[in-house]
């Protein structure tokens, strides 16, 4: 039996039993700053676990997981993986064990026609009435129900004695039996109780089910092989790995590349960037430790790009979007790979040297941090490192690098880190708590009345429904005003969390009250602009993919009322050509005057239709589809002009790299763009002027000097003597510093022997140049210390070479007397 139809079957099964059929959610998860990747499929349900937002009690899904923490055993075991896919089947305070039990044996020995003599149960000692199910129910034979301790069979492991508080229970797995040894197949676990901080389990009022069934496993029982990397969606990408290895054969390495490349294809396809933060840095450490195997099993150029297309062939059914971008993920992904050879190239003899310098003196944490400098700079793999220090029997003890590397994930999340608890976790729990739901009504008017649902601690007001955007889909909140009989708030910015809207801001005048009627209103300029600039990204989205290709792709955007910023998939720089094109063809759109019609559609119908989606974003069945004639189809649940012509105008300011394979574009729309071109025109005329005056001031230099050089004879007549030597001073008009130095040269050429002091003066300021012949330089005269006394005259500053200095002053009313006093100094120099 295929992957694909055990995929689908199990999907049919539990729709047959009343279930809704959830999609897969993202590898990053949305509103979830707890977890950095999906790992298991209840992830997507946690707030219906915990009783809110309930709008089904019964789902299954097939979900995308991504887990690192067995990094070291995949490849070598026949079952672990760091990317997976897990079916699973959930309910929220709906059925329970018998149910779960019950579907859960009749899919494996019905639909799949396992033979029931090859499957066994295990159960958590305390819990009889599943083994009672399982014995009395299901009539497997009492020697295959085995009892388990709290480690194997409770959720989360121990639980009742180590915890976490909160909800807990037993759970029983199901595994089939090959003969020669068993693997765990299906995992149900019964959330039935709620842990006090005193360690008391209490019964939780809804008793939940979170079942998981790893995919790739059941085909390998289905498909009647020893391991995972032996199924129809692992084989073609093994055979083309072999195909290019060195031993043409299949291997540990082998396996652990098959399952990176999976994962590296689907975190980017999900909008992860290889990178050195957060989601970036497992896709770039997974890349790193393929392209490691690679080199071992004796491939040591670029190849796991071309792997992308034989990931996107087998993966194409249940996920057809990978074949949309699977030319953008193989080029980020060669990217990738091109940079981590040039490290390795560059990198590898400087870390040899510098471990042969440590060879004989280093202690554990001087080589750890030695190590982790080139880790973290250059990003050379702990194993690659490890590897080079062995060959010099030096050992990176894991521990201490770890400890390092830990320390800088700390130091990279605090940088980063959001404060203000209005945006925290924390806050958004507590809102999520109190279960209220805020209508929004601000697609359809811009004011209205409402009442108030709650007034938390900090200010923020609840509505029962509101005219305030909530910030989402990268469009900021909405300002404005709440007024209500006991007080009034300027509303300074309004999140959506969940299913509820709060309003942020400061209080005008009184209080408002929990129960209150309240008159509210959004400032309605501020919200046109922000409509203008949120059409606008759908046109340069569309602008962008006709100039660029189809390869282009949202990763994300910020639209407010000032400006728009617009993320999105391309390998290159755009080209200015390119991005004046893009900036055409959206005011062109602005132009034509076309209508945005916004309309509510069934999904499946709107994507059939071409409207963009997302990727990694959560949609409801039925979504809003803003459609801007045949230009532009996305699914958004953002503000819009009603016509393009409402935007006026559209202009970037700026195209720029934030991620390997990630360009933004920031614009303006409207007013704002025509006050940002008139200030560019601004500067761009100031600077012509500046530099055509500089032009002028060089001219009349030039001309002054050409006059000077002329009457040479009569500036060197003009000189006094000091013993043998020339001494020049001239305050010359209307020429610059190159000015005086040329003809500074041009006197020491006529004179061997000489100090030539040339002076020009503007209304604030004096300048000047001190030049000496070789033959006083020998005599210990030095125009840098001339230079420094003769600036202090005109309270200035100078300095330079002992040939040649300068300097200025901003008192150039004290030129005159400085004049008498340069040849009274030079005496004294050169006594």
């Amino acid at each position: 039996m295929k992957t694909d139809d055990i995929r689908k079957a199990f999907l049919d099964f539990f729709k047959s039993k009343g279930h809704e059929i959830i999609p897969s959610d993202s590898l990053v998860p949305k509103d979830d700053t707890t977890l950095l990747l999906t790992g298991a499929g209840m992830n997507q349900f946690k707030e219906k676990f915990l009783g809110r937002n309930i709008t089904y009690r019964r789902a299954a899904t097939c979900q995308k997981c991504l887990r690192t923490g067995d990094l070291e055993n995949v490849g070598k075991t026949p079952g672990h993986h760091t990317f997976f896919e897990m079916l699973g089947n959930f309910s929220f305070g709906d059925y329970f064990k018998k149910e779960a039990i019950e579907w859960s044996w009749e899919f494996l020995t019905k639909n799949l026609k396992i033979k029931p003599q090859s499957l066994w149960a295990s159960v958590y000692e305390g819990d009889a009435e599943a083994y009672n199910i399982w014995k009395g129910v299901i009539k497997i034979p009492k020697d295959k129900i085995i009892k388990f301790g709290a480690k194997e069979n409770f959720w989360p492991s121990e639980a009742p004695t180590k915890g976490p508080n909160g909800p807990c229970g037993p759970c029983s797995e199901i595994f089939y039996d090959y003969g020669e040894g068993s693997i765990e197949v299906w995992n149900l676990v019964f959330t039935q109780f709620d842990r006090q901080p005193d360690g008391t389990l209490k019964p939780l009022p809804n008793k939940n089910i979170d079942t998981g069934m790893g995919l790739e496993r059941l085909a390998s029982v289905m498909q009647g092989v020893k391991t995972n990397f032996e199924i129809d969606i692992f084989r073609p990408i093994v055979e083309e790995i072999v195909k290019s290895s060195k031993f043409k054969a299949q291997s540990s390495k082998v396996n652990a590349i098959a399952d990176h490349i999976r994962a590296v294809t689907f975190a980017i396809a999900d909008g992860v960037m290889p990178s050195n933060e957060e989601q970036g840095y497992v896709v770039r450490k997974l890349i790193r430790r393929a392209m490691m195997h690679s080199q071992n099993i004796g491939i040591k150029e670029s190849h796991l790009y071309k792997l992308v297309s034989v990931v996107t062939n087998v993966m194409c059914q249940p996920y057809p979007e990978l074949k949309t971008i699977r030319d953008d993920i193989a080029q980020v992904v060669k990217r990738e790979e091109e940079n981590f050879l040039n490290v390795v190239e560059t990198q590898l003899p400087k870390v040899e040297e510098a471990f042969k310098k440590i060879q004989k003196s280093s202690t554990d944490k001087e080589l750890a941090r030695l190590a982790f400098n080139f880790y973290d700079t250059y990003g050379m793999p702990y194993d690659m490192l490890k590897e080079i220090a062995a060959k010099l029997k030096l050992d990176i003890k894991k521990d201490e690098f770890e400890n390092l590397l830990n320390k800088q994930r700390d130091l990279s999340r605090s940088k980063t880190k959001i404060k203000g608890e209005i945006f925290s976790q924390d806050f958004a729990k507590k809102v999520e708590a109190l279960g209220l739901k805020t209508e929004f009504l601000g697609y359809e008017s811009s004011r209205g009345e409402a009442k108030v649902l709650a007034v938390l601690d900090g200010g923020e007001v609840i509505l029962d429904k509101t005219p305030f955007y909530g910030e989402s889909g990268g469009q900021v909140g909405d300002w404005g005003k709440i007024e209500t009989p006991s007080g009034t708030m300027e509303v300074e910015d309004a999140k959506k969390i969940g299913d509820t809207i709060v309003h942020i801001g400061k209080m005008l005048k009184g209080k408002i009250l929990k129960g209150e009627v309240a008159k509210v209103s959004i400032n309605e300029e501020t919200r046109k602009k922000v409509m203008a600039n949120h059409t606008a990204t759908h046109l340069l989205q569309a602008a962008l993919r006709k100039v660029l290709g189809e390869h282009v792709h949202q990763t994300g955007s910020l639209v407010d009322a000032d400006h728009l910023r617009f993320d999105f998939t391309h390998m290159k720089k755009v080209e200015d050509r390119e991005v004046a094109r893009v900036e055409e063809i959206v005011n062109e759109n602005i132009k034509k005057a076309v209508v945005v019609k916004k309309e509510i559609e069934d999904i499946e119908a709107a994507k059939r239709q071409g409207a963009t989606a997302l990727f990694g974003e959560k949609y409801d069945k039925r979504v809003r589809v803003v459609s801007i004639g045949d230009i532009s189809k996305e699914l958004c649940g953002g503000t819009h002009v009603d016509n393009t012509k409402d935007i006026v105008l559209f202009k970037i300011a700026r195209e720029s790299a934030i991620a390997s394979g990630v360009r933004r574009i920031e614009a303006l729309t409207g007013e704002t763009a025509k006050e940002w071109m008139r200030k560019q025109e601004e500067a761009q005329s100031s600077k012509l002027k500046a530099q055509s005056e500089k032009e002028e001031k060089k001219k009349t230099s030039e001309k002054r000097l050409e006059e000077e050089i002329e009457k040479i004879d009569s500036i060197i007549a003009r000189s006094k003597t000091i013993g043998n030597s020339k001494i020049v001073v001239e305050v010359i008009e209307d020429m610059d510093i190159e000015g005086l130095r040329a003809l500074s040269d041009k006197i020491r050429q006529r004179e061997k022997s000489a100090v030539v002091v040339l002076f020009t003066k503007t209304i604030d300021k004096a300048s000047f140049i001190i030049s000496v012949t070789e033959d006083l330089i020998k005599q210990n005269l030095n125009a840098a210390i001339l230079a420094k006394d003769m600036a202090k005259l005109i309270d200035g500053s100078g300095g330079g070479k002992s040939t040649f200095a300068q300097g200025g002053g901003k008192a150039p009313s004290k030129l005159k007397d400085a004049l008498k006093e340069i040849f009274n100094i030079l005496k004294v120099r050169m006594k």
